[in-house]
């Protein structure tokens, strides 16, 4: 993908040498990956992320690309997407409460799970919080 560390950050490397079959196509892992490199490329520069694993930093990319898939998928599922609407001079109003909890709440597990798969292929120091 750029030359060196994320290489293998393809959807071949994806279904094949990951086994991973969650994004069903090049295209949808495509549109995903390249933003997930570009963040790793950044933790690097910055010495927060090391390559740990062969191939560790391109497993992650592509680990972080089916995270954001399953997300999109997951996000796309639920209830009305208006507050309220006006027919015929009656009006009715949807409580989106509870979706828009859902969608902080799964936002902050996004993070958590490519954290997660972040430290598992590779070296991670945030340093002194």
């Amino acid at each position: 993908m750029d030359g060196g560390l994320f290489d293998n950050a393809t959807y071949e490397f994806y279904t094949g040498t990951l086994g991973r079959s969650a994004v069903p196509s090049a295209e949808e892992f495509a549109v995903r990956v390249v933003d997930n490199v570009l963040f790793l490329k950044r933790l690097v520069s910055d010495g927060i992320v090391s390559e740990r694993e062969a191939d560790g930093l391109s497993a992650a990319a592509c680990r972080m690309a089916e995270i954001d898939y399953l997300a999109e998928k997951d996000a796309e599922g639920g209830g009305p997407s208006v507050a309220s609407e006006s027919i015929n001079g009656y009006s009715v109003s949807y409580d989106n409460t509870a979706r828009q909890e859902a969608a902080r709440l799964n936002a902050r597990s996004v993070a958590a799970r490519k954290l997660d798969v972040i430290k598992l292929y590779n070296d991670y120091d945030a340093g002194v919080l």
